[in-house]
């Protein structure tokens, strides 16, 4: 399960939208997926995922899903995202529980046999620790984080990967105690309300991709014709009842940008 440790180390745990479709899902997490450097350029995750699942559903059963799109290429890493809801996905699995827990990953060549003992093991963690259960009632992302964090240490046997699994574990648990001083208040922007951190994905030449759980406005933007423009000039801009604030980018190969962006909800 060395892939999902990375995924959490690295943030791709997304809490997904309550109410979406199986598909939303697949095209939300493939997403994630796309920008991914190592990807090869020109790849479209989103209709390699969902023409693979019309083949075979890949909900493996326990609440557990793991779609998956093969590389073209030999070379690379085993690479995940991992997308939790609460509420559960009608995915049409075999035993016909929702899915909790969507593992979706890149496969290059070199890995399938990784990715097979990577799923393997899954399975092995899940029946381990009782079933999906604690993650499907867990109160929020962190509390699967951490779950998720005590199933990869209880099936990696090794030092290394054992002692990494605890030490982003006790990172957790620190960022989610409260602090030692009082901090200052948060700046209040006049008319505003709920802030939510999201970030968008350009990928020529299929467009941008808005990645919230946010699905009101996040639906709403994604359709703004002059969404490249604003994100490009990086000023804060209006769209669907909401500001938005570009607060930085990360370029990739294959011209695809990564902006990360704040949503502030204005007040009626």
């Amino acid at each position: 399960m060395r892939s999902i440790l990375t995924a959490l180390q690295d943030g791709r745990l997304f809490e997904l939208p309550e109410g979406a479709s199986k598909d939303r899902v697949l095209a939300f997490l493939a997403r994630i997926l796309d920008a991914n450097p190592k990807i090869e350029a020109g790849a479209d995750a989103v209709e390699e995922i969902k023409l693979r699942e019309q083949e075979c559903n890949t909900g493996i059963g326990l609440g557990v899903a793991v779609p998956h799109m093969r590389a073209r290429q030999e070379d690379g890493d085993l690479f995940c995202a991992i997308g939790w809801s609460q509420q559960g996905i009608d995915y049409g699995s075999a035993d016909g529980m929702p899915v909790h827990l969507a593992v979706m990953y890149y496969i290059p060549g070199a890995q399938k046999n990784v990715y097979l003992k990577e799923i393997s093991t899954l399975v092995k963690a899940i029946r381990k620790s009782g079933g999906i259960e604690p993650i499907a009632k867990a109160p929020d992302l962190n509390a699967v984080r951490n779950l998720l964090l005590d199933w990869v240490s209880s099936v990696l046997s090794d030092s290394g990967p054992d002692a990494v699994a605890r030490m982003i574990k006790l990172e957790v648990k620190q960022a989610q105690a409260p602090a030692a001083v009082e901090a200052p208040p948060p700046a209040v922007v006049p008319g505003a309300a709920k802030a939510s951190v999201f970030s968008v994905l350009s990928v020529p030449p299929n467009g941008l991709f808005v990645l919230t759980s946010e699905s009101d406005w996040g639906q709403a933007l994604e359709k703004d014709e002059s969404l490249g423009q604003h994100l490009a000039a990086g000023t804060p801009f209006a769209s669907a009842g909401h500001l938005f604030y570009v607060t930085g980018s990360t370029p990739y190969p294959g011209g695809r940008v990564l902006y990360h962006c704040v949503a502030v909800a204005m007040a009626h």
